[in-house]
Order: C-alpha cells, then structure tokens, then sequence
C-alpha cells in the first residue's frame, strides 16, 4: 500500500482543516497515512516570515479564509484567543505516542485520535496546548497513562526527537503547514488535497 506523508503543525489552521480531510481521502484512495507532527517556529525563522494569521494583510485575509473553508467542509472552528499557541509540547506526544506504537509492533489508533484531540482543543475550544494539564487532560480523556505520557514528553530524547523530525522537514523541502508527500511528490496547503488523486491515477496507470 502507497503511503501519504502529511506534515502538520498544530498552530496551523489549514492544518486543522486538512486533517479532518485527510484520513477519508487516503481510504478513498487506499493509502496508508503517515503522521508527521513538527513545530514552524525554526523553519518560519529560516524563510523569514511571520505566522499567517498575524501578519497584516496576509492575516486578514486568512482569518476570513478560514471561516470559508469551514463553512465549505462543515468543519468546527473558532479563531482562539491566543494565536500563535507554543505546541513544542503537544508535537512531542504525538511523536511519543507513535514511537510507543512502533514499539509495539502495531499503529496505534491512538496517535490519530490524540492528534484530533489537540487540534480540536485549540482550533475549537480555545485551549492552550501548551499547558501540562491541558495535555494531561486530553491524553486522560484517550486513556492514555498521564504520568508516562507526561514523563515521556519531557524527556530529552523527545525534545531532540521533535527537533530532527522539524530539521528534517526542512531539508525535504516544507515551508509550511499542511504538506504532503506522495512518493517523491510534494503537496503544499489545504486546498492541494484534490491534487492527490490525479497523482494516484497517474502512479496506478503507469505501474499497469
């Protein structure tokens, strides 16, 4: 089975919104997906631009954009009140949670509902993500073992984990969040998800 590389940051709105696409588009296609959680904080600092959503007109724009797409899928969304949110933390339980799986020689579901649960907490509620009890929270509510995963996060192999994923990122060529990868093939933004299947297509018809 092909695989879909999706590279996500939780402070991303389109992010949020291509993951609430993403899973029943790569079953439509029969894919499997790759989570990849990084932080934009260093790439946005290599390319010299601010987060979307601040950055005057740009943001402006953006803001209303987001609503759209909202209104256009029926996907929940309200604009929280602290923007950007530090989600170095919530990055690095997700990446804890699929190493857990690997560990176990299975995919968890886990990872994909904990992911949800983080960017329906901020994109939807508001919430701070970068606050332990949110976190702890939200991995209580997944029953997910709070002091492991407490532990877990804060360990330095996560955090340098959390920084080689990001550096890695960077060397691939993302600049930005939702990005995917088919093959050798990059996708940057929401809106390039209907690119997906032509590029399925066209694999499947020169492999036949």
């Amino acid at each position: 089975m092909s695989t879909l590389e999706f590279y996500f940051e939780f402070s991303s709105p389109y992010a949020y919104f291509a993951s609430e696409r993403v899973e029943a588009e790569c079953g439509r296609l029969g894919l499997e997906l790759e989570w990849r959680p990084i932080v934009l904080g260093p790439i946005l600092r290599r390319t010299g631009q601010r987060p979307l959503l601040t950055d005057g007109a740009r943001g402006r724009y953006a803001r209303a954009d987001c609503e759209r797409w909202a209104r256009l899928h029926d996907i929940p969304f309200r604009l929280p009140a602290l923007h950007p949110v530090n989600s170095l933390k919530a990055a690095r339980g997700a990446l804890w949670l699929k190493q857990a799986a690997l560990g176990a020689g299975t995919k968890s579901p886990l990872v994909a509902a904990y992911i949800h649960a983080c960017f329906r907490a901020y994109w939807v509620e508001g919430r701070d993500l970068f606050q332990d009890d949110v976190l702890g929270a939200l991995a209580a509510g997944l029953g997910i073992a709070v002091q492991a995963f407490q532990a877990g996060i804060a360990a330095p192999e996560a955090k340098k984990r959390l920084r080689l994923e990001t550096d890695a990122a960077w060397e691939r060529g993302v600049f930005g969040t939702p990005t995917f990868f088919y093959r050798d093939e990059m996708l940057w933004g929401n809106d390039r998800l209907p690119l997906l299947e032509r590029l399925v297509q066209e694999d499947r018809a020169q492999a036949s």
